[in-house]
């Protein structure tokens, strides 16, 4: 179900090609999940502006997120990539399989932002009063809160995709 091989670039469609050309100059190889992406002639497109949009969050609030949301899912190859980049964000091991669980009790105001995300999450969507009146106290505003659903969304997105079609994980794995 995999397309693996874009050398065959025939079935692949001009927009598609443009970010063969752009992951190739920039990382030296195209990721497999936007390889994936690629089955679509829209999908990536319209993707990939959604992902790199800015965020009032930071990168290691984004990247606990992602955690707790492809734990979540279930999602190895999100799982994978975000472990790394949670790395390389400077979170340890330990810290990172906290993040995954929807805690971070070495960061009071980042535990918040997992704890609130984890909730929305478990509960479709609704959210719990107690928890997001902690979320204002700790300084976040609904600014963050919308970024911090949008970064949701995006994984969302992912998860689904990369389970759906058994995305190979393309780079080093790490202990799940």
């Amino acid at each position: 179900m995999f397309l693996t091989d874009i050398k065959h670039q025939d079935k692949i469609s001009e927009k598609n090609k443009e970010y063969i050309e752009y992951f190739n100059k920039k990382i030296g190889y195209v990721p497999n999940m936007f390889v994936t992406m690629m089955h679509s002639e829209n999908a990536l497109t319209a993707y990939y502006p959604f992902h790199k949009q800015e965020s009032s969050l930071s990168k290691r609030e984004q990247e606990a997120i992602a955690l707790v949301v492809s734990q979540d899912n279930k999602a190895e190859y999100c799982l994978n990539n975000h472990t790394m980049i949670a790395k390389l964000n400077d979170f340890s091991y330990q810290e990172i399989l906290e993040l995954r669980n929807g805690t971070a009790h070495f960061d009071p105001k980042l535990n918040i932002l997992v704890s609130l995300i984890k909730n929305i999450i478990e509960h479709k969507g609704s959210v719990d009063n107690y928890l997001l009146e902690k979320f204002y106290i700790e300084g976040y505003n609904q600014g963050n809160l919308v970024d911090a659903l949008h970064v949701v969304g995006d994984n969302y997105i992912t998860n689904f995709i990369g389970k759906v079609f058994k995305t190979p994980v393309d780079f080093p794995r790490h202990e799940l």
